[in-house]
């Protein structure tokens, strides 16, 4: 006789597996602009969420007026991340990332997303 709450359990767990090729339609291309001092927690929410990373860059972000932009003050130093998603899961991926890391608050980051008519080899990221 099989235990009814272990079998539950069982059913309940999300069993994660490479996709197959023809279970991809097309992927989107996201762009991340944050601190620095997060990259590491970025980094694991994005491998979290499915994303997967193609490059990421580091750079210095400016304020907004021209007069500290040319002293350099109030400069933070960033992290750009280009990351690529299945399109099926782009809108709740860009979702939960900006709603994890507040990106809709001034200061936080930037976050958008880069529709793409292919991408070499991009989709074997997502593949058995």
């Amino acid at each position: 006789m099989v235990n009814k709450s272990k079998a539950s359990k069982k059913s309940s767990v999300k069993q994660k597996r490479k996709l197959k090729l023809s279970e991809i339609e097309d992927l989107s291309m996201c762009v991340f602009i944050v601190k620095k001092s997060i990259e590491d927690k970025f980094k694991a929410k994005i491998i979290e969420n499915e994303g997967k990373i193609l490059s990421l860059t580091y750079g210095t972000g400016v304020s907004r007026t021209s007069i500290f932009n040319s002293l350099k003050v109030g400069s933070d130093d960033v992290v750009i991340f280009f990351v690529t998603i299945r399109v099926e899961d782009v809108k709740k991926f860009m979702r939960t990332m900006s709603k994890e890391f507040e990106l809709a608050v001034p200061g936080n980051g930037k976050g958008f997303v880069l529709d793409v008519n292919g991408y070499l080899g991009a989709k074997a990221l997502f593949v058995e």
